[in-house]
């Protein structure tokens, strides 16, 4: 490895015969990331992001290239001077890894000490998710801290502030009413071309669940599964019910599945809900929010920028947006709910669902 690095240097690095790299694209709708990468790191690639990201099928807006290093090698890389336009990019949760940034050429060169094994590859599993999520913020698509889901062919958003009970009430959704996964940490939103309808789009991005929230469920395949993650990572479940902080790390895909159920990469908003858990509450019921209410909602759950859409690659990200950030203009409601309504909560859930569904 040389004293000193250009874009240039590396690009003829990867491209060296010695080298068995393979191209493959993955994007969006609107965005695509071209990685030139070792085979089982595309392959891991394309596992993890099964069901968003689709293959070949967008034209790439950045290239991510992935160096698989020996380790003991690393350290003269990333004490490498740099020359323009390169410029270093230190991912506070992978010290490990070493990140150039070409922003010139909208590129990325992440090299990794053993890539091929699962917590490497990872990590570019969340380079190529923020390149593409850095694309859309770059559209100027907002961003919303909000879980997704469709139901009857309605997409419907589940948006409210932290341990309000979204990702409860998305298992629910899941286990009885049989829902389809959009994503339950953050959505961007996406204006139709051709209409003023308004669309939502997951990612694959691990979903957090608390322990509070595996037992909200009823019995059946969704809580065996949860139940069995849990006490093989944490142990007791029990123990951890009122634990806000730990949470059992899944992929997307595979929540999915345990539910019977499937993941999609994009919906068209029908309805927003904010739950709102109530100690005096009976039953479950719904208030339709105003206009002022429904827009607060929203502006105090949009991701401002970078630092928070993706904030632990922002690093990665390009010139800030100057756009004026929009909000879903779809009807909103709060879900009052008692402690623990579970079967109840999923019932009116799908009342108000058919009720849209009817109306549009």
């Amino acid at each position: 490895m040389k004293d000193s690095l250009s874009a240039n240097d590396l690009d003829a690095w990867a491209r060296r015969p010695s080298t068995s790299l393979r191209r493959e694209r993955f994007g969006l709708v609107r965005a695509g990331v071209e990685i030139i990468a070792p085979s089982p790191v595309v392959d891991y690639v394309a596992w993890y992001t099964e069901g968003f990201f689709a293959r070949g099928a967008s034209p790439a807006r950045a290239r991510l290239f992935i160096h698989d290093v020996d380790p003991d090698l690393i350290g003269s890389v990333k004490d490498a001077r740099l020359t323009p336009p390169l410029r270093r990019a230190v991912l506070p949760t992978s010290p490990d890894a070493v990140c150039f940034v070409d922003d010139t050429h909208s590129t990325v060169h992440l090299f990794l000490a053993a890539a091929t094994r699962d917590e490497p590859m990872l990590v570019a599993v969340r380079i190529l998710r923020a390149l593409l999520l850095r694309a859309l913020i770059g559209d100027g698509c907002p961003f919303f801290h909000a879980a997704c889901f469709t139901l009857r062919g309605v997409g419907v958003a589940l948006i409210g502030r932290r341990t309000a009970g979204k990702t409860t009430l998305l298992l629910h959704s899941l286990d009885s009413l049989g829902a389809v996964l959009v994503g339950n940490d953050k959505f961007a939103l996406v204006q139709d071309a051709d209409s003023d309808a308004e669309d939502a789009l997951g990612f694959p991005i691990q979903i957090g669940i608390r322990a509070g929230s595996v037992l909200a469920l009823g019995d059946g395949p969704l809580r065996t599964s949860l139940m069995r993650r849990w006490s093989q990572r944490f142990g007791s479940v029990e123990a951890h019910r009122d634990d806000l902080e730990t949470r059992l790390g899944i992929r997307p895909q595979e929540l999915a599945a345990a539910a019977d159920s499937t993941v999609i990469p994009q919906c068209r908003l029908g309805l927003a809900i904010e739950p709102y858990v109530d100690p005096d509450a009976v039953t479950p019921r719904l208030e339709r929010l105003s206009d002022d209410e429904r827009r607060t909602l929203w502006t105090h759950n949009l991701l401002r920028g970078p630092a928070e859409v993706f904030p632990q690659q922002a690093v990665l990200a390009g010139p800030a947006s100057e756009a004026e950030w929009r909000i879903p203009q779809v009807p909103a409601y709060r879900l009052i709910q008692p402690p623990a309504a579970g079967p109840l909560t999923s019932r009116v859930i799908e009342d108000l669902v058919c009720r849209v569904s009817v109306d549009g």
